[in-house]
């Protein structure tokens, strides 16, 4: 019996998360480590007229503009988070939202001169860093390691899954499939910078790409996707022509004219064909400082005082002159001429992504003070004492439901800051502790493992050394039941060598 062809229409409801401006502006911010975040400063300063650095005159009328609130452009209050003597934990409960800074520097650069610096971390130790945001188990964890020290001066991986199987198994004692790896191996590609872990130049491409593709915290116009999916095109199914440079036969494949090729080539120039070229720069050329974004002091008596480093960020404000000039167009909105119209316009537009700016530098100030002192909060002992023992277990989301913020907000903050700590630098993510599972479901500090595994080596008979198998039944009979593999990837990190180099 034939079938019939027939056309129905269905309604679906979908809810999407769209970020506004001003939030995609704040995530931007919240990402960067103190250093950035100046140069970020400067050049809103360079590029946006009516904001301005310093003291604002006092307003003749705060009412005078209709629709600016000048409190929250103008705050000229107390800074309870500036670098003085009295920022302690504690203060954050004796001001409301509206009393809190914009952004205050503390008489110039001369004390951040004076702060320590430590040494900048690897490109290796950033991506590591970047980890932490995945919930992986203990050979995926591993997995990833093994491919981030791979990567080659490029930040590409120059060999094929099936060696890379092979290494896994040879030196890291982990038997897994090629299906695995590269499962892996995409996690790693959606690390930053884009097009870190491809296999080639044509993927790393692809990549980044994909990246401005599938970005849902800066959603793109319809114009920017049709440009990229035209350049995934000659990417992903005209490489060879592309590499040639025959843009005449692209031209026909595509149907688009000579002028619009021009541009997509230009456009795919500006990719980074080489993501990982900080793994390859000399260290004479690398940043050797890192600069703490928060400054903690503890005392005997048991007391800890954080406050927020300032570097040379000045305090922003609207400049009266925009202020007053937006009024004077507001006066007779009736008798415009079309370039007062389009002045008022474009002084107005000026005026409110000022105050997006400021307000957005404000809540990441918020943002940043309220987050360190609730991991100060849950890893109170550490703080005091620097203690690896002393570190309780801690992940991002019991910060995100300490300080009500999203465990995304979190990761950001934590991501790519430090902190100094009584004269030592110390990444904000050297304070999470994640704990594993053994083998009877018990969970183990890792930390406690290695200690463990130390004393026995140092305690075995030289002469006929335990195997990785005799030293997982000494760590059961202190208790502790782990997988032979696990002995041996702890062992590898200790610098322990396997048991033929110990003999003697």
């Amino acid at each position: 019996m034939p079938q019939a062809l027939t056309q129905t229409q269905t309604q679906k409801m979908e809810q999407q998360l769209r970020l506004s401006q001003q939030q995609l502006q704040l995530v931007k911010l919240l990402e960067m480590p103190i250093a950035e975040f100046e140069q970020q400063v400067k050049k809103e300063l360079m590029e946006n007229p009516a904001l301005e650095e310093g003291m604002p005159e006092e307003p003749e009328n705060e009412k005078d503009v209709d629709a600016i609130d000048g409190s929250d452009i103008n705050d000229t209050g107390e800074d309870p988070y500036s670098d003085d003597e009295s920022g302690t934990l504690t203060d954050l409960t004796a001001y409301s939202d509206d009393d809190l800074p914009i952004y205050t520097a503390n008489n110039g650069s001369e004390e951040r001169k004076d702060l320590p610096l430590g040494d900048n971390g690897s490109f290796i130790e950033y991506l590591e860093s970047q980890m932490m945001n995945y919930n992986l188990s203990e050979d995926e964890e591993k997995i990833l390691k093994y491919l981030i020290g791979s990567l080659d001066n490029r930040g590409f991986i120059d060999r094929s899954l099936s060696t890379l199987t092979d290494e896994l198994a040879f030196q890291e004692y982990l038997y897994v499939s090629e299906k695995e790896v590269e499962r892996v191996l995409r996690i790693l590609q959606s690390f930053d910078p884009a097009g870190i872990g491809a296999r080639s130049t044509q993927e790393c491409l692809l990549l980044q790409i994909d990246r401005q593709l599938n970005n849902e915290e800066e959603p793109i116009s319809e114009l920017k996707e049709k440009i990229l999916r035209l350049e995934r095109n000659i990417i992903a199914n005209h490489y060879d022509l592309f590499i040639n440079k025959n843009k005449e036969r692209l031209k026909n494949k595509l149907g688009i004219s000579a002028m619009q090729v021009d541009a997509l080539f230009d456009d795919i120039k500006k990719l980074n064909v080489n993501p990982g070229f900080a793994l390859s720069e000399s260290s004479s050329d690398r940043v050797q400082t890192r600069i703490p974004d928060f400054i903690i002091e503890t005392d005997p008596e048991g007391d800890i005082q954080m406050r927020l480093n300032s570097g040379e960020v000045p305090r922003l404000y609207v400049g009266k002159d925009y202020l007053n000039q937006l009024k004077a167009y507001q006066t007779h909105p009736n008798k415009m001429t079309r370039s007062e119209k389009e002045g008022m316009l474009y002084t107005r537009q000026k005026i409110e992504s000022a105050q997006m700016f400021i307000e957005s530098v404000k809540q990441r100030r918020r943002t940043l003070y309220e987050t360190m002192k609730a991991i100060i909060d849950l890893q109170h002992t550490f703080f005091l004492t620097k203690d690896e023992d002393d570190k309780v277990r801690l992940v991002l989301e019991d910060v995100a439901k300490k300080t009500g913020y999203d465990v995304s907000t979190i990761s950001r903050v934590c991501n790519s800051k430090c902190a100094l700590l009584d004269g030592h630098i110390y990444p904000l993510s050297d304070f999470f502790k994640l704990t594993r599972k053994n083998a009877s479901g018990e969970e183990i500090d890792g930390h406690q493992v290695k200690t463990m595994l130390e004393e026995i080596v140092n305690g075995e008979n030289k002469m006929n050394p335990y195997t990785d198998d005799q030293i997982v039944e000494q760590m059961k009979l202190r208790g502790v039941t782990l997988a032979r593999r696990t002995i041996a990837k702890y062992r590898i990190e200790l610098g322990i060598p396997p048991v033929g180099s110990r003999r003697g």
